[in-house]
């Protein structure tokens, strides 16, 4: 049975790729850029364009659904609009997918190219199977999908009291969509979607500089970094779908000619608009896609259009932020635009957690744009993103040539990296130009071929089959479980117990407090509430923007706040943040919190990946009129 679900929703993922290519293929016709031949589209890079594309303007049709607070009817018809505006097409994609499977499968064929495309199309299946399990991803579940889950419980509105969800950006929608059709395993479905594009532009930009086996090669690479399988499959995190935009806008871009630089313009501006529009950092990716494109097409109108549709595709994060609070990168410039709204103990906890409040030295930049960044003894191994790109650059410089794929993609990974590494620091945010980086790498160690070096050449491998080993055994042993419940080994609530952090404590208060959910909300602590279904406030200063520990140090602030946003539980598992600490422990020794309900939950100890667990004390308290 859960088999059967894993694989129907697979098949439905596959359904909304098809809709949103024709819809997207729809949209290029109208705007010249269907067709395909010789400096144009190739027949795989216009079905990627036209799912970019379809998917885009679907997030766009989304944002005004939920502005307008029909989110729910609003998912229904944007999907019914899009399948009727490109149901024309539909014939027309068929086609055009039945000719490239005919290329791949009848055309010319070492027996190298043949394994490795059946060995990336298997790491797919298996990636896209183990991303049907439910959710255990932090973040996820602190946010990516905890917020689209509030909003259609309660709304779309600023909550403050969970600050991450004003990063939420328009790749956010896809998750938004699917929970709204009741489906948290098509959400998942749609991020594994956008991983699997990603690697398929990842292809087809290598091979502009080497043969199909070695693209092949660089493609398997991309599934196998650790980071990439993680966001794919179990993270729950949209960050992936930056990856194929970024990518498939230095395809088109290398496409670009002083005959239809207008309307690549317009497509590549939507391309990075959606970029920005998914995460803050997506806008130093996007401005360096702005660059090359300048770069290349030297169109002062070109860049005009360029910023039209970036702005079309992805401002509206940004003017939500700005409506809400005044600063379009909430909280990062409040201290600038209203100083006197800023909760400093937050604001410092952020700029930490996103690497913004460090100052970086000049080599911790410039290592950057090689992904030299690992610091392994953090133990963050999902942070990893191999060090083929550090060990091929070398190699990489000999194969440079002075091509418009060559001149954009060095432009986006180096722009990118470098502001990246300036701005953050964080090597994780370097994903959007993975695949670029990747593509460019492998174009050196091919290039051996033609150089003679048997020695280097061996080596070189050498290493990469040793990468290639490495990340199919990490994979294997990280997805394992996740396979497990996708096809009925491993009961969900089992999996969720022994892989999701805080899940024990959400379903023991939904459990103690199910008939009470009429009474008011629950004041919770702990970080990770996606699998709460009772009406809730997160307390904890470092995620709350709404609880300034200088506004609440008294017994009397937080009454006044209990009074204000209907709080009516209060659960302490195991402690009080110590910020706020005090003034709880004086509201129970007054007998204004009274324990309701006492208990014992597992929950991890340290770092995840450890497998370390602890008994954790919970209390749920009543608070007294």
């Amino acid at each position: 049975m859960a088999l059967t679900a894993s694989l129907a929703t697979l098949l439905e993922v596959a359904i909304f790729a098809y809709i949103m290519a024709a819809l997207g293929h729809r949209i290029l016709r109208l705007i010249g850029l269907q067709s395909f031949g010789l400096q144009r589209l190739t027949r795989s890079e216009l079905i990627l364009c036209s799912v970019a594309l379809g998917v885009i303007t679907l997030q766009v049709g989304l944002f005004i659904a939920e502005v307008l607070g029909a989110v729910h009817i609003g998912v229904f018809a944007c999907l019914i609009a899009a399948a009727i505006f490109g149901a024309r097409d539909f014939p027309e994609i068929f086609r055009i997918i039945r000719c490239a499977a005919q290329f791949i499968s009848n055309g010319p064929r070492r027996r190298a190219e043949k394994l490795l495309a059946t060995m990336t199309g298997l790491v797919l299946a298996f990636e896209g199977l183990a991303a049907m399990a439910p959710l255990t991803g932090s973040d996820a579940m602190r946010c990516h999908f905890t917020v689209p889950l509030l909003i259609l419980r309660t709304g779309f509105h600023p909550n403050f009291f969970l600050a991450h969800s004003f990063f939420c950006g328009q790749a956010h929608l896809l998750i938004l969509a699917a929970l709204a059709l009741g489906s948290e395993k098509l959400a998942k479905g749609l991020l594994f979607l956008g991983g699997a594009l990603a690697a398929c532009a990842l292809v087809c930009l290598a091979r502009e500089w080497m043969p199909r086996p070695w693209a092949w090669a660089a493609g398997l690479s991309f599934l196998l970094t650790p980071l990439v399988f993680w966001q794919i499959s179990t993270a729950g995190a949209p960050d992936i779908w930056m990856s194929f935009y970024a990518t498939l806008g230095v395809i088109v871009i290398a496409r670009c000619r002083q005959a239809d630089n207008h309307e690549k313009a317009l497509l590549v501006g939507i391309l990075a608009g959606a970029i920005a529009g998914t995460k803050y950092t997506g806008c130093i990716v996007a401005a360096s896609l702005a660059l090359a494109f300048l770069g290349e097409s030297r169109s002062v109108r070109g860049v005009a259009i360029f910023l039209t549709g970036a702005f079309a595709a992805g401002i509206w994060p940004y003017a939500r932020n700005a409506i809400w609070t005044g600063d379009p990168f909430f909280p990062f410039l409040m201290r600038w635009l209203a100083p006197s709204g800023v909760n400093r103990y937050t604001l410092a906890y952020f700029l930490a957690s996103t690497g913004a409040g460090e100052s970086r030295g000049l080599w911790q930049v410039v290592k950057f744009p090689v992904f030299a960044a690992f610091d392994g003894s953090q133990g963050e191994f999902w942070e990893f993103l191999g060090p083929l790109a550090l060990v091929l650059f070398p190699l990489m410089i000999l194969a440079v040539r002075n091509t418009p794929a060559w001149r954009a993609s060095l432009t986006v990974w180096f722009a990118s990296a470098l502001g990246i590494g300036a701005s953050s620091g964080m090597a994780r945010f370097l994903l959007p130009i993975l695949p670029i980086a990747l593509a460019a790498s492998f174009a050196g160690v091919s290039h051996l071929d033609q150089l003679g070096w048997r020695i280097v050449r061996r080596v070189s491998l050498a290493t990469i089959g040793l990468y290639l080993l490495f990340g199919l055994a990490g994979l294997l042993l990280y997805g394992r479980p996740a396979i497990a419940v996708a096809v009925g080994l491993n009961s969900r609530q089992n999996y969720l117990q022994q892989r999701a952090p805080n899940y024990e404590q959400a379903e023991w208060v939904n459990r103690a407090l199910e008939r009470k959910t009429g009474e008011g909300k629950t004041l919770v602590f702990f970080r990770h509430t996606y699998y709460l279904d009772v009406p809730f406030v997160y307390g904890d200063p470092y995620g709350s923007w709404a609880i300034d520990p200088e506004r609440y140090q008294t017994p009397g602030a937080w009454r006044e706040l209990f009074r204000k946003e209907k709080i009516r539980w209060v659960v302490r598992s195991p402690d009080y943040p110590d910020a706020i600490a005090q003034p709880f422990l004086e509201l129970e020794k007054r007998g204004e919190l009274v324990p309701l309900a006492k208990g014992e939950v597992d929950d991890f100890e340290g770092v995840r990946v450890l497998g370390q667990r602890k008994t954790v004390p919970i209390v749920i308290l009543r608070v007294e009129d």
